[in-house]
């Protein structure tokens, strides 16, 4: 039934070529076109098209709101176990019972799962997966596992040991990159060829191949505040350092902040130089994630080209044992509204027609699964 809705929407905007296009309708085709309209509940609303454009995969599923009638649970709110989120936290009785916590997922994924609840031994189960999840006296926040989960309706059975409690189980994966005009969605505006093109642009990926735009920044490693767990290196074992030192890091993984104090914004390529074993990992928080793998000696990686927030941004890098870090570099794109106009073949024509956004959602379907 959604996806009818949103094919009508789209077979239907021809006949409304002489009315307003709102940012709702455009967003609409996105969604479709993207193949997410299996992440909308059944009467959507404008927040659940945004949880769905944001990127965002973090989602908190609240024991006292998705226990279902029948359910031989009680919701408590008093805080004698400790701090809880939402209005409450559900008790189980005297004996073993169960719960089913129902939730909606907008993105599908491999998600982190973990859970903040009291006494051992409960378990949480999604379909042939069954979690074990343990607490102490008072409410303890416990990672669980991994889960993959497909978009929509979803169920959990919670089963809890007697006198046992949960407040709420949490699913997280790396945000995808989020598809946003300029100012933001404002969902009843005129759609401008300047939103169109720039949310096409992301949603196909297709920052890569806007123009350089220069003025490079390269952030060399051993400059930088160095965390616990490595040490500033000389040498050619691993091949020649640009600046003839490096940041290496010990037996255990590494967790880095690159801070930024003048982000170029936009489209930017980001690289890092490095060397060793296993996957390097980099992104910004709620905006996106990447990895690469590394190699034994000194090699210059492309993590990919992103859109960056102008001004302050920490770049979070995960960095494993052994790992020879000898910088990051951004590499700026152009960016304009008239690059990115330019790019997907729009005129500057405020509002676009509507075989103008019929074309591009016929591009975006065809070039969705492109890497």
């Amino acid at each position: 039934m959604k996806r009818l809705i949103m094919l009508l929407v789209v077979l239907f905007l021809p006949v409304l070529a002489q009315a307003q296009i709102t940012h709702r309708a455009w967003a609409l085709q996105l969604i479709d076109s993207l193949g997410w309209s299996y992440g909308l509940p059944p009467k959507p609303t404008d927040d659940d098209y945004l949880r769905l454009l944001n990127g965002k995969r973090t989602y908190r599923i609240e024991a006292e709101d998705s226990f279902q009638r029948g359910d031989r649970v009680a919701v408590m709110s008093f805080p004698t176990f400790g701090d809880f989120s939402g209005s409450g936290w559900l008790n189980g009785t005297r004996e073993y019972t169960q719960a089913r916590l129902k939730f909606h997922l907008p993105h599908a994924g491999r998600y982190k799962l973990r859970a903040r609840v009291r006494k051992p031994e409960h378990h949480l189960i999604f379909g042939s997966r069954d979690f074990r999840v343990s607490g102490g006296e008072q409410f303890t926040t416990v990672d669980v596992g991994y889960v993959e989960l497909q978009a929509g309706e979803q169920e959990a059975l919670l089963r809890l040991r007697p006198n046992g409690s949960i407040d709420y189980f949490e699913l997280e994966a790396a945000p995808l990159a989020a598809v946003a005009p300029a100012g933001g969605w404002r969902f009843d505006a005129e759609l401008t060829a300047e939103d169109a093109a720039l949310t096409l642009v992301q949603a196909l990926k297709l920052q890569r191949l806007l123009p350089p735009g220069g003025n490079n920044q390269r952030l060399e490693a051993e400059n930088l505040l160095p965390p616990a767990g490595t040490r500033i290196f000389s040498g050619n074992s691993k091949g020649v350092a640009s600046q003839g030192r490096y940041l290496q890091v010990g037996p255990t993984e590494v967790r880095m902040d690159v801070y930024l104090a003048n982000s170029p914004g936009g489209a930017v390529d980001i690289l890092v130089r490095g060397a060793g074993k296993g996957t390097m990992m980099a992104g910004i928080v709620d905006k996106f994630s990447t990895s690469k793998a590394l190699s034994p000696v000194f090699t210059d990686l492309i993590l990919g080209t992103f859109f960056l927030p102008e001004g302050e941004a920490i770049i979070n890098l995960s960095l494993p044992p052994g790992t020879a870090f000898d910088w990051l570099e951004l590499r700026p794109r152009k960016n304009t509204a008239a690059d990115h106009l330019a790019l997907v073949g729009l005129s500057p024509q405020n509002p676009p027609a509507v075989t103008d956004l019929n074309n591009l959602s016929a591009l975006l379907y065809r070039l969705k699964a492109l890497p």
